[in-house]
């Protein structure tokens, strides 16, 4: 699996590349825009993101947008909805307003900051990308021990 981690904070997004380490391959973007160019290129080299954690307020251009573009862009190309990328906003923002539309706009799945190791497994199992035996094997593991953060990370 491979997964886009859209995350300004880079230590959320080192926590979220930690957290979905056992089960994806990760590239981080910092902003709208990076995430933008991150998944057309990923596109077009036939190497698709599976899934986009996808944060609202971010520079550049906000994960509504960023959102919106995505579906856009595989409505034009009318990608059936098993080739569409799985987007879950992962967000600070929980007022109605911003999950209806985040949800309007097409997103899978909406998880609220601060956020649990397991509900974000919850949350991949949930949009259809592990099944239930991963899942909850990876929840066991985690409650068990918790996340090293590395010294180094893959992300730029």
């Amino acid at each position: 699996m491979r997964t886009l981690i859209v995350e300004d904070i880079k230590f959320l997004g080192i926590v979220l590349q930690r957290i979905l380490e056992p089960i994806s391959e990760s590239d981080w973007a910092p902003d709208g825009e990076k995430a933008i160019e991150l998944y057309t290129k990923a596109f077009y080299r036939n190497e698709p993101y599976d899934l986009i954690c996808l944060d609202i307020m971010l520079p550049k251009m906000d994960g509504e947008e960023v959102l919106k573009t995505i579906r856009e862009f595989e409505d034009a190309l009318n990608l059936p909805s098993e080739k569409r990328v799985k987007i879950i906003m992962i967000t600070s923002l929980s007022d109605k307003r911003h999950v209806c539309s985040a949800m309007d706009c097409g997103c899978d799945s909406y998880i609220t900051k601060p956020f649990e190791r397991g509900t974000i497994i919850e949350q991949v199992e949930k949009v259809g990308l592990i099944d239930e035996a991963t899942a909850e094997s990876l929840k066991k593991a985690y409650r068990r021990k918790k996340i090293s953060l590395p010294k180094k990370t893959s992300f730029q």
